[in-house]
């Protein structure tokens, strides 16, 4: 597929997991302004809900709750998909937990570190389990996955949220190659620290070091949106299987 430069995802039929707040809310409000056409979901109906007030105004956005853990409600809402658009030209696996334990990998709880994998990793597995058949049948199929920069540099206390962000770029890697033979094209992009909401309650975006950044400053959602609605667009079109860092330049990949 071709386009002209600011017309490449008009009408691209977009699933965005963990739309609700944050990166999740900032890409659907960006595809959505870019003309896509976009299935928000995420398993917090009331901010979902809250989030549609203010989509309605920059385009086509449907919702629907979706648990990506779970393979019943992941299911239902890739149905849903299919029935509000038709299908689909382009994921993106956005829905992660944060580590809610910040501890030593001895102190985190069994269950946390389950139910963070369950999301983290099961969560994009079962998506691309359920999406691969409507991915097909497009012209420009793309899946983004959000990875962190966390899988590359390390980070003390979060042991289970960086290991199942390294998970995701394996997973990413390996279905690539899979995906590659029905033409659906499949990146990751791992943020640095960003100042969204989820960010915040980790750390403070205003007094974050960033001596060891050469540009600078604390990433901003544009930032990482940009790189999704590029990999998703077909100016992206023959890469696969790639890990875009997007972090000012603090770690390389």
């Amino acid at each position: 597929m071709s386009g002209t430069p600011g017309t490449e995802l008009t009408g691209r039929r977009v699933l965005v997991t963990g739309a609700a707040r944050g990166l999740g809310r900032s890409i659907t409000s960006h595809l959505a302004s870019a003309g896509a056409r976009v299935l928000a979901v995420d398993i917090d109906e009331d901010g979902l809900a809250e989030a549609a007030t203010g989509w309605s105004n920059l385009g086509e956005v449907h919702t629907a709750r979706c648990d990506v853990s779970d393979e019943v409600s992941v299911n239902s809402a890739v149905d849903e998909a299919s029935r509000a658009l038709g299908g689909l030209d382009g994921v993106v696996n956005n829905a992660a937990i944060v580590s809610v334990t910040r501890a030593p990998a001895q102190q985190v709880p069994v269950e946390e570190f389950d139910r963070v994998f369950a999301v983290n990793v099961r969560g994009p597995w079962l998506v691309y389990r359920a999406t691969a058949r409507l991915l097909a049948a497009s012209d420009c199929a793309g899946i983004v996955n959000l990875s962190s920069e966390t899988a590359f540099s390390g980070s003390r206390n979060m042991a289970h949220y960086v290991g199942s962000k390294a998970a995701v770029i394996g997973l990413t890697r390996a279905l690539a190659r899979e995906a590659g033979q029905s033409d659906i094209r499949v990146n990751a992009v791992a943020p640095g620290f960003t100042d969204t909401e989820g960010a915040r309650a980790i750390g403070d975006p205003d007094t974050y070091d960033t001596t060891g950044t050469p540009l600078g400053r604390v990433g901003v959602p544009a930032d990482v949106v940009g790189a999704v609605a590029f990999l998703l667009s077909p100016a992206a079109a023959f890469i696969s299987g790639q890990v875009l860092l997007v972090n000012g330049g603090r770690v390389a990949g």
